[in-house]
């Protein structure tokens, strides 16, 4: 058994949104040499497969996987301000999703204990019937549907640190208790969802769980939020597989955001994420990929978690900083919309 195993492709950098698009085929490039130049006991790398039809229709509409199909038949294509395809890119959304199923796969059957899919394009802003926000199809979403469709598994937790709000896989289980959704994100930022009163719907109430939080902050506010309000309602949960949407836009040189993570604050989320796993669901935890536009600091800060996933899960948990009592607020008013919904101690 691995201990990790990380999907990915340079197949990925096929994908091209235009030039000076910030989601650029050198992000993935700077993951792979990454990759190259690390060397870890326990880690494996896998190739990925394409996701099938039938996988992407566990989240899309047909009509819409059509409209992304055809643009393979074109050299560029607008599916708004900020998402763009080329004649790969269908190919290549397919090649991301698969990359998911294939890590998820190998830690669901037991051949590895967590995973990484480095992948692009990016998923969590993908609606059902549209693509927005560089995202296509929505990798993480369709993960998490795989794994109640052919798993069995009636618990998954989802964990998105990334700069945006992940609106898409919000809105993909708004109202289902099978997915408990957790989220930090900048607020207001794009695109413009994930305030305290989007808890979920119907027997899905309680299960959405947003952190919006104001510019500035960094590790110890997210660590904060983490120890108060996103773990202890994981732990409520007893979550039986967790996702992750790695965001890296949220580290303080990133040029699309206003946020001061750095590498300690994603080795410390991690940690306390791998602690949750080993407590619950036999550490069974997937990472994948989202934002990141600085290339030094997606890399490292991939390399980062990598690390983090080859420990044992009783590392030393530590606040960073002053304690981030900035956070207070914020995890104040979202245990208020929430409480009442999970035994919070």
């Amino acid at each position: 058994m691995h201990k990790t195993v990380v999907v990915t492709d340079r197949s990925f950098t096929r994908h091209f949104a235009g030039k000076s698009h910030p989601e650029r085929p050198e992000r993935i490039s700077a993951m792979i040499d990454m990759l190259d130049g690390f060397s870890r006991p326990g880690m494996a790398i896998h190739l990925p497969r394409p996701a099938t039809l039938e996988e992407i229709l566990l989240c899309h509409q047909q009509d819409y996987i059509a409209a992304v199909a055809d643009t393979a038949t074109m050299d560029r294509f607008v599916f708004d301000a900020d998402t763009r395809s080329s004649r790969d890119s269908f190919a290549t959304a397919m090649l991301a999703a698969g990359a998911v199923l294939t890590a998820i796969e190998a830690v669901a059957d037991g051949e590895a204990e967590n995973g990484f899919a480095m992948v692009r394009p990016p998923g969590h802003h993908a609606l059902p019937n549209r693509a927005m926000g560089f995202c296509f199809f929505n990798n993480i979403a369709i993960g998490a549907q795989w794994l109640i469709a052919h798993r069995n598994i009636k618990r998954v937790m989802i964990i998105d640190w990334d700069l945006h709000h992940g609106n898409g896989t919000q809105a993909m289980f708004y109202d289902t208790p099978e997915v408990l959704y957790t989220s930090t994100h900048q607020y207001p930022f794009y695109p413009g969802t994930g305030s305290f009163s989007e808890r979920g719907a119907g027997e899905g109430l309680g299960y959405t769980i947003n952190a919006p939080i104001p510019p500035g902050f960094g590790d110890p506010e997210y660590v904060r939020i983490f120890d108060d309000l996103f773990i202890p309602i994981g732990r409520a949960f007893k979550p039986e597989f967790i996702l992750i949407s790695a965001g890296f836009d949220c580290h303080y040189l990133d040029p699309l955001g206003a946020m001061l993570v750095t590498e300690a604050g994603f080795a410390q989320m991690t940690r306390r994420i791998r602690r949750l796993a080993a407590e619950f669901c036999g550490a069974k935890t997937v990472a994948v990929l989202e934002g990141g536009y600085d290339l030094q600091a997606l890399a490292n800060s991939g390399k980062t978690v990598l690390e983090e996933f080859g420990y044992e899960a009783d590392e030393k948990i530590e606040s960073l900083g002053d304690g981030g009592d900035r956070a207070i607020p914020i995890i104040e008013r979202a245990r208020q919309g929430v409480g009442q919904y999970w035994n919070l101690t």
